[in-house]
């Protein structure tokens, strides 16, 4: 796993950051070196590390190819015991106890899955893919917001902010508002956005034909905001 985490200082509460379908690529480093800068632990799990150790894959359908085999041989136990032990690093530096998870594409779907399984205050989960329906390319093919995982998410008081394009070709507007409604019709917290005109992958600066500074900036002052809530939310 990746470790980030501010100097000098105790961090202010623990992030799990999922990487998207490419691995813990030197993009999702320096996600982790900008929440550090604010303040938290943050840890990027190697989650294909048993099949490929630090595994970093090329942006292109090469990339992909070997990111969805990567992806095929995770398990939901798999998830919940690699978000477990970076929550545990986090703790180890005698930070805040808040517990987040923000997570890009393919993490932001680990990252709502290991909410059903564990106590987090928080998911952020930009343009989450295969949320609702399965065969996901987990082993475990049922996807996390069944009606029983959202109930799940709720129990938890896990709150989520979604992130997403309205021109995203893995969530599209149709399937971002069934999410809302899952997610509302069993009592989870939300601020669920849509950004207009925006495709799937606009976060990630080192994909310059889907990066969206403008909206990119937008999504990650809201993810801070929502951290910075968790912190003030926690005793």
């Amino acid at each position: 796993m990746f470790l980030a985490a501010p100097e000098g200082v105790p961090p202010v509460a623990t992030v799990v950051v999922g990487q998207e379908l490419f691995g813990v690529t030197a993009w999702v480093r320096e996600v982790c070196g900008r929440l550090a800068a604010a303040g938290y632990a943050a840890v990027a799990p190697d989650f294909y590390g048993r099949a490929a150790e630090r595994a970093e894959l090329p942006y292109d359908d090469t990339g992909r190819v070997t990111g969805f085999e990567l992806l095929g041989t995770l398990t939901a136990e798999q998830v919940t015991a690699d978000t477990a032990a970076a929550l545990a690093v986090g703790a180890s530096l005698g930070g805040g106890p808040g517990r987040a998870f923000v997570g890009f594409s393919v993490g932001g779907h680990l990252g709502l899955l290991a909410g059903t399984r564990l106590p987090l205050d928080l998911v952020a989960a930009c343009y989450p893919g295969w949320t609702l329906e399965g065969p996901t390319p987990l082993a475990d093919d049922h996807p996390p917001l069944t009606e029983q995982g959202a109930a799940a998410l709720a129990a938890h008081g896990t709150a989520v902010l979604g992130l997403v394009g309205a021109e995203d070709h893995v969530v599209p507007p149709e399937q971002w508002a069934r999410i809302s409604a899952r997610l509302t019709a069993a009592g989870v917290r939300t601020d669920l956005v849509c950004y207009p005109g925006v495709p799937h992958g606009f976060l990630c600066d080192h994909r310059p034909a889907t990066f969206r500074p403008t909206e990119s900036e937008d999504a990650f002052a809201r993810i801070l905001s929502a951290l910075a809530d968790l912190a003030v939310r926690r005793p």
